[in-house]
C-alpha cells in the first residue's frame, strides 16, 4: 500500500512533467496512518487496571507503573525461562568461589 501511493506521489504528467497526484497521495498517507481499531488503547487502559489497584494505589504513572506497562506491552517471556549468557554463568560462578575462599571459617 505504501509503496503504491509513494509512486502516485512522484508520477509525473507526461507533458508538462509536473507530478500528477502529490496531493492525493499525501492524503492518503495520512489516513493510512490513522488506526482503524482502538485495540492498542484499550489494551493500555486493561494493563493499568489491572496492576493500579485498591492495594497498589500509590504507583506512580512516570515510575514503577511506567516500568510495569513497558514490560507487560514488551511481549517478553517470563524472567523464569530467561537464560543467561553463558559468559554471565562463569563470572558469577568464579566471583561466587571467590567469594567462598576468602569467607572459608
Amino acid at each position: 500500500m505504501e509503496s503504491f501511493w509513494a509512486e502516485m506521489a512522484t508520477r509525473k504528467h507526461k507533458v508538462t512533467g509536473a507530478k500528477e497526484f502529490e496531493r492525493l497521495a499525501a492524503v492518503a498517507k495520512l489516513v493510512l496512518v490513522l488506526p482503524h481499531a482502538n485495540a492498542d488503547a484499550d489494551r493500555v487502559f486493561s494493563v493499568v487496571g489491572l496492576n493500579k489497584t485498591k492495594r497498589r494505589n500509590s504507583l506512580a504513572l512516570d515510575g514503577t507503573l511506567s516500568s510495569i506497562m513497558t514490560v507487560k506491552m514488551a511481549n517478553l517471556e517470563p524472567c523464569f525461562k530467561w537464560e543467561p549468557p553463558s559468559e554471565v554463568n562463569k563470572a558469577s560462578k568464579k566471583a561466587t568461589g571467590q567469594y567462598n575462599h576468602a569467607h572459608r571459617s
